[in-house]
């Protein structure tokens, strides 16, 4: 089977995932999967604030895995009321910028760049909660052994 594969495991309902699971089964070619293994995963979907109303998007090897898809789903969120973002580990630099902005379609979505620095730390440093994450590399989200990856299912 072709398409992007999707882990999930978290056992408390979320909305942003319903929204995902429901672009995911329209676009009939991405699937989600609930067992953790590294070598299966194109995209990790870890549910963090339970109250909050951001999807932060990971952009190299999960937005550029397939843009169109993605444009679709940050529109989904959009008419859901809720705010999909950017999140990378890139620097701030104008070019990068650009190439996001740019591969995007200039979708007017909110873009933070981490410049290597832990994904949930540095968002929330800038007061910023996520509600649900989608990205390619979970360490690059949180230090391993946090209670976020232990609630999604990741035990390493």
């Amino acid at each position: 089977m072709s398409g992007l594969v999707f882990y999930y495991n978290n056992r408390l309902p979320c909305a942003a995932f319903r929204i995902l699971d429901a672009a995911i089964k329209l676009n009939g070619e991405h699937r989600v999967i609930s067992e953790f293994n590294e070598f299966a995963i194109d995209a990790y979907v870890l549910a963090d604030s339970p109250t909050s109303r951001i999807v932060a998007i990971d952009f190299d090897n999960t937005i550029t895995a397939d843009v169109d898809f993605y444009l679709d789903l940050i529109d989904a969120y959009r008419c859901h009321n809720w705010e999909p973002i950017v999140c990378t580990l890139r620097d701030n630099d104008d070019e990068n910028l650009v190439e996001i902005h740019d591969k995007l379609q200039d979708a007017g979505i909110r873009v933070y760049t981490t410049d290597g620095k832990k994904k949930r730390a540095f968002m929330l440093h800038e007061g910023i909660s996520v509600g649900m994450w989608i990205d390619d590399y979970f360490p690059g989200i949180t230090q391993f052994g946090t209670p976020i990856l232990l609630r999604n299912g990741i035990e390493y």
